[in-house]
């Protein structure tokens, strides 16, 4: 590990590929960065446009859904009005219109009180569907069906129109909504009656959820009112208008939506739930008023971008590592003839001369430089062969110095040992002529011709001796030893 640690921080290859995975990631991440927001942009416009475009179709389904009741109603009052006069002949138009229709969860045609004495005071004809059956009732809800809005709308009014399902739903054992629409007898006469048809919310329901683009979008429809026909809190429903909830939660953006929904506008806006952003998409139903929404987390507008965020890191980090191996094996693999030159040139540095450096074949810089080295140790080798041969030349004539300088030590030494003798030998010859000179200049007066012919071969012997010995000592003085 240590030794690994050692080659990252040390060697050449390491270090230019550190830095060019260095360039390189600055470089994927700016790229990454400015590719990221404009994808993020795209998966944005392209996520709101189909949360749009699925509200859009769902909305166009329900309208469609209603005005083919619309027009299945308005086909059959015709019909009803024709055969007014026939009591018992609105039973089975009445059963008829729910066969056909499979939107229509029932059918009422109820008149006027007195409206046919027979009959009664009150008279409908009423079939709704229970199950896979068609079922005749007698009654809808527990108040008399002429004191229901259903009715006294249309009759008070003489328009047809669509009632408040929480108005219906009260008299029925599940939620509907009923569109009612006046029959007369004649033309320009007060209504006697209505034709009425019901439709299951649940079928509404199913379709607004259906258009949920993402599993945790959730929806949202109101009436004219503000009153809630469709709610992810299912206790919302028909209990709590809008306003009552902006009264518990206050909030700007929410007050501005609910005037839109209201106002029968479309459009969007990004509101805050519970800490959270959210995409609200909002549209009106142009048959009967209400008003449609489906909030979508941000989390889930962008979750596809978040995953693509995701997968371009974990790429853009593969790519980094795979580029680092590669810069590794491949600046290493290029940059090996230089390794084994660092290791000839350190031999080199040791002094060993004679080791070959590693031949190449390479035309790069690094072979150029590789058969540069190698001449410069060729020269090197060469010039330190000459050397070692003046070397040792150096050294033979220094041991003939040396040798020379001992025996002019020795020759030097011995003259000092002659001259030591000779100086002593003088000493004796000296002091014989000084007697004798002393002897001959004191009594020189008492001495017969013998003696001083004695004397004076004495003298004349020891004056040889002190001469010769002098020649002797100049001689050994002047000579130069070899």
């Amino acid at each position: 590990m240590h030794c690994l640690t050692y080659k990252i921080r040390n060697t050449l290859s390491a270090r230019l590929g550190k830095w060019v995975v260095l360039f390189c990631t600055l470089l994927f991440m700016a790229v990454l960065w400015i590719m990221l927001w404009f994808a993020r942009q795209a998966v944005k416009e392209e996520t709101i446009e189909k949360a749009r475009s699925t509200l859009d179709s769902a909305v166009l389904s329900i309208d469609n859904e209603l005005a083919d009741v619309e027009t299945a109603v308005r086909n059959s009052v015709w019909h009803v009005e024709s055969h007014l006069d026939d009591p018992d002949m609105m039973m089975s138009l009445s059963r008829s219109i729910v066969e056909v229709n499979p939107a229509i969860e029932g059918c009422a045609i109820a008149f006027e009180p007195d409206f046919y004495p027979s009959k009664g005071r009150y008279y409908m004809a009423y079939y709704h569907r229970v199950g896979n059956h068609i079922v005749r009732s007698d009654h809808f809800g527990d108040v008399p069906y002429a004191e229901q809005e259903w009715v006294t709308l249309p009759l008070l009014s003489g328009r047809p129109g669509w009632i408040n399902p929480l108005t219906v739903s009260k008299y029925s054992p599940h939620p509907i909504t009923t569109y009612s629409m006046p029959l007369f007898s004649e033309p320009g006469t007060p209504a006697v009656g209505v034709l009425a048809v019901d439709v299951a919310l649940e079928g509404l329901s199913a379709t607004i959820q259906s258009a949920r683009p993402f599993s945790r979008t959730y929806c949202a429809m109101m009436d004219q009112n503000g009153t809630f026909i469709i709610h992810p809190d299912s206790t919302q429903v028909g209990n709590i208008t809008v306003w009552d909830q902006l009264e518990r939660f206050p909030s700007h953006e929410g007050e501005r939506l609910a005037k839109a929904m209201l106002s029968g506008e479309s459009g969007s806006m990004v509101m805050d739930f519970w800490g959270y952003a959210n995409y609200v998409f909002y549209r009106p139903f142009k048959s009967i008023g209400w008003s449609v929404d489906i909030v979508c987390p941000e989390s889930e507008i962008f979750a596809s971008y978040r995953y693509l965020l995701r997968v371009a890191i974990a790429l853009s980090l593969a790519g980094l590592l795979v580029l680092l191996l590669f810069i590794l094996f491949y600046m290493g693999w290029q940059m090996r003839p230089l390794y084994k030159l660092d290791a000839s040139v350190q031999q080199l540095a040791q002094g060993k001369f004679d080791q070959p450096l590693p031949s190449t074949s390479r035309a790069d810089e690094i072979g150029h430089m590789q058969r540069a080295f190698s001449e410069m140790q060729q020269s090197l080798a060469s010039y330190l062969e000459k050397i070692s041969v003046q070397q040792q030349e150096l050294d033979q004539r220094g041991e003939a110095l040396r040798a020379a300088y001992d025996r002019t030590k020795e020759a030097e030494n011995a003259k000092a040992v002659f001259m030591h003798s000779a100086s002593d030998q003088l000493t004796h010859p000296v002091v014989v002529i000084g007697d004798i000179v002393d002897r001959i200049h004191q009594d020189h007066a008492r001495f017969d011709p013998d003696e001083i012919g004695h004397m004076t071969q004495q003298l004349s012997d020891q004056t040889s001796c002190v001469l010769e010995l002098l020649d002797r000592m100049i001689a050994v003085s002047t000579t130069t030893p070899k």
